[in-house]
């Protein structure tokens, strides 16, 4: 049985002990560089978790005996200064892993995932894992270019979390990104419905400040916004102010 703390007042999130039904991740070229009999291996010893909005996956510094791969769903990781205070560092989705650096490394991990949505995981067991980084080069090769490849990514999205730009252009790139990664309806709207709090937490503001900004850019007639939903009207506006 695998459990996930989910806020103070449900402390123990319960799910049941489910196989992975197919095991991907596209980050890990959904493990093709693996054997039948290997990927039937790790399928066997694979658990998923179906886990609603906000429930905690692992903390910072928690020693992790999984892998988790996202198969529906959206996951943030974030770190918590000294008085409490969350920064968001980065956002997933469906077929990317999570905890790679941990299970290898056998140190705690260095943020805490929440799921941002209701998100299911596939979840493989640590030694499995290592056991097939060490008896296949082609797997581990995969392993080398999924860190390559999130270091590229953080080229990509460094102005968004860079605290040297503009609170302003962050939000026109953040929305953007958020418009590339996790799509959008066809007319714009926003798959992902990402809180206030967590927008200001991505930027390093106060909530406030972000809706007066939601708000600018409404008046502006780049946004339009219906609740927690948000619809991108212009593009090229964004970027206009995502630039300055």
């Amino acid at each position: 049985m695998i459990y996930v703390r989910y806020f103070d007042f449900i402390p123990v999130y319960f799910c049941g002990v489910d196989r992975c039904s197919d095991i991907h991740a596209k980050q890990l070229k959904d493990f093709q560089a693996l054997s039948e009999a290997s990927q039937k291996q790790l399928h066997q010893s694979s658990e998923v978790l179906h886990l609603p909005k906000g429930a905690i996956v692992f903390e910072e510094n928690e020693y992790l005996s999984k892998l988790y791969c996202i198969k529906k769903g959206a996951c943030k990781f974030s770190k918590f200064d000294d008085s409490g205070e969350e920064h968001i560092l980065r956002f997933l989705g469906k077929g990317e892993v999570m905890g790679k650096r941990s299970i290898i490394s056998k140190r705690g991990a260095r943020v805490a995932a929440t799921t941002l949505t209701a998100t299911q995981i596939c979840c493989l067991d640590r030694e499995e894992v290592l056991e097939h980084l060490n008896q296949n080069t082609e797997f581990c090769q995969d392993v080398l270019e999924a860190f390559v490849e999130e270091a590229n990514l953080s080229d990509k999205t460094r102005v968004i979390f860079s605290p040297s730009k503009s609170i302003k252009g962050r939000l026109a790139k953040l929305l953007l990104y958020l418009s590339e990664k996790y799509g959008t309806d066809g007319k714009g709207k926003l798959n992902l419905r990402l809180r206030r709090e967590d927008m200001a937490a991505t930027l390093g503001t106060s909530q406030e400040y972000v809706i007066n900004l939601l708000k600018s850019f409404k008046k502006a007639g780049l946004i339009k916004t219906i609740k927690s939903e948000i619809q991108i009207l212009s593009k090229s506006g964004l970027e206009r102010i995502g630039n300055t």
